[in-house]
């Protein structure tokens, strides 16, 4: 069984130098929906893969994500260690950065590990317009 008494001081990873492409929206303003059901990152105590199905939902403003770029981005993860919940909010906040939306909401619905199914989920903007 894995030890996760010193969970406290581990060191958590992040994707660093990977650039994620918006182009102008041009007028056009559609919420957007993906999908991405392939998400992997590492558990950073026990180095087992953490999977689930990343959406994302948001509003452009002035800006689109590019979906090849925000796909590989996120297939970036595959071999970072860090928390469910850091990287729900470090990849948030990368795509919200990227293409100032009216708002964005980003979930991980996690795979079970050790008979806990989870789902994490972050929002930036504001949602309520």
């Amino acid at each position: 069984m894995t030890d996760y008494s010193k969970a406290s001081e581990v060191r958590t990873e992040k994707v660093e130098g990977h650039e994620i492409i918006a182009f102008p929206t041009n007028g056009h303003q559609p919420e957007i929906e993906w999908e991405y059901p392939e998400f992997q990152c590492l558990c950073p105590v026990s180095s087992r893969h953490d999977q689930g199905i990343v959406l994302i939902r948001y509003s452009p403003n002035k800006k689109i994500l590019e979906s090849k770029s925000v796909r590989e981005y996120l297939s970036l993860w595959r071999n970072k260690h860090i928390w469910q919940e850091y990287v729900t909010e470090e990849i948030a906040e990368t795509l919200y950065r990227a293409c100032a939306p009216k708002w964005l909401i980003l979930e991980i619905e996690w795979a079970p590990r050790g008979g806990i199914a989870a789902r994490t989920i972050s929002k930036k903007g504001d949602i309520d317009k």
